[in-house]
C-alpha cells in the first residue's frame, strides 16, 4: 500500500522515501521532537493547521510523490 496525505505521519516517517518527501516540503520537520506528538495524525490533517500554510500549499505535489513510495 502507497503512502499518501492520508497516512499517519508515524507510517510516513518508518518509510526512508516519505521521510524524504517530508524534508523535501519542510526542511527540518523529521527531526523535529514535535513530530512525535502528531504521529497519529494524517498528513492531511496537519496540514490543515494554520502553522502548516506554506507547506499545504504543496499539498497535491507531497501526495503525489507521497505514492510514488513505497512502505
Amino acid at each position: 500500500m502507497a503512502l499518501s496525505l492520508d497516512s499517519k505521519i508515524k507510517d510516513i516517517l518508518r518509510s526512508p522515501e516519505g521521510k524524504a518527501v517530508m524534508e523535501k516540503y519542510a526542511p527540518g520537520s523529521t527531526s523535529n521532537p514535535s513530530m512525535k506528538l502528531v504521529g497519529a495524525m494524517t498528513y492531511r490533517k496537519l496540514l490543515s493547521y494554520p502553522e502548516s500554510a506554506e507547506v499545504a500549499k504543496f499539498a497535491d505535489q507531497i501526495d503525489e510523490d507521497l505514492k510514488k513510495c513505497s512502505r
